[in-house]
């Protein structure tokens, strides 16, 4: 499945989305966002829930929080082992 990190009328919220278990992240440009025409694409956009005066995370703390959240997801799931045990 295709998830893009985009903030639309049909995002899901991040800590309400249940990744699927082959996910490709998509991130958008820093500025830009990701493309109308690789937004057709995309299964799902998710979106990092924000608070205050931030109006946006730069794109590779916004990668990381989504990949940590897809690991996170993936441990619990049993999809992958952690190394530290």
């Amino acid at each position: 499945m295709l998830v893009g990190l985009e903030q639309s009328t049909n995002s899901s919220q991040l800590q309400e989305f249940q990744f699927p278990a082959k996910t490709v992240l998509v991130p958008g440009d820093e500025k830009k966002g990701i493309p109308s025409d690789v937004l057709q694409m995309l299964d799902f956009c998710v979106e990092i829930p924000q608070f205050g005066l931030v109006r946006s995370l730069n794109v590779h703390v916004s990668s990381s929080i989504l990949l940590w959240e897809y690991t996170r997801q993936s441990l619990r799931h049993g999809r992958i082992r952690s190394t530290l045990d």
